[in-house]
């Protein structure tokens, strides 16, 4: 059934999800830079988003809000105010609308795992470093709110995949080295080539994402994942085959997190989605050619 969907955000995330939503639904989408009353969490913003959940504008209220909004790097208090206190308003200003709401993520909530075994929603959080603890702050508030009775789902996305790279990314790092290497070929460094990490596709996140807009009934938390561990190595190693340069890999031995690979089966059964994963696919998809 054809919903009105409010989609916050309008970054590569978010510009996703809304062009896969707008198949089968009405999607309006507000970003906090264009709307000040968002970006400040006051009255106006308030009214901004309850006016559209009431359909004040003659249009059917607004039965889903979808944020995508936060920050990957900045100082502590930018931190904060975008993946804490945000969606922490936010879930203060839907109590009680009926609406859902889903909440972009994100792995870095899981911390060091302890192994490279595919991690479920249910395992203990160990974050580290602002981003992973600002998030996981995020998704408590968004937790207690579903506790409390808001129809909430945290979208708990890992390592993505796209053209669109941000440069804090380590695949965009590896694209940019990669492709400046002569056509000989040469010397890729790496901070710590065995590193593990899970990744998917833009496509299958926001796929992910616009499901839990409309199912009838989610979970608490579900991965956006693929459940498929890739080297770091792998990846250079792939990415330097679709250029067709020979590499080595030289290690930094600065070695973090050794591995982290979610667990995909509640977004096999709730979404129905089942993300492919390999070294190759993340070259190609990277924008390598």
């Amino acid at each position: 059934m054809s919903q009105r969907i409010l989609v916050l955000g309008s970054g590569f995330v978010g510009s996703a999800v809304a062009t896969l939503l707008e198949r089968d639904h009405e999607v309006i989408v507000r970003d906090l830079p264009d709307h000040p009353g968002l970006a400040r969490r006051d009255d106006d913003g308030k009214r901004l988003i309850l006016d559209l959940v009431a359909g004040s504008d003659g249009a059917d209220g607004v039965t889903v809000v979808v944020n995508t909004c936060g920050r990957l790097r900045g100082t502590d208090e930018e931190m904060v105010d975008a993946n804490v206190a945000f969606p922490s308003w936010l879930v203060d200003v839907l109590a009680g609308s009926g609406v859902r709401f889903v909440h972009l993520g994100s792995a870095a909530e899981y911390g060091d795992p302890g192994s490279a075994d595919p991690v479920p929603e249910t395992a203990t959080v160990r974050p580290s470093g602002i981003y992973g603890e600002s998030k996981w702050a995020g998704t408590e508030a968004v937790l207690a709110a579903r506790a409390g009775g808001l129809d909430a789902v945290v979208a708990r996305g890992f390592n993505l995949v796209s053209q669109r790279l941000a440069p804090i990314s380590p695949l965009f790092q590896f694209v940019t080295d990669v492709t400046a290497l002569p056509p000989e070929g040469g010397t890729v460094e790496l901070w710590w080539p065995d590193t593990i990490r899970d990744h998917i596709l833009l496509e299958d996140l926001a796929a992910g994402v616009a499901a839990l807009a409309a199912v009838d009934t989610v979970p608490d938390i579900v991965n956006l994942c693929s459940g498929v561990g890739v080297r770091f190595a792998d990846i250079v190693t792939a990415m330097a085959a679709r250029q067709h340069k020979a590499v080595t890999i030289e290690s930094l031995n600065r070695p973090g997190i050794p591995a982290v690979v979610g667990d995909p089966t509640r977004l096999a059964d709730v979404c129905g989605i089942r993300p492919e994963m390999s070294a190759e696919l993340i070259a190609e998809y990277s924008g390598v050619s």
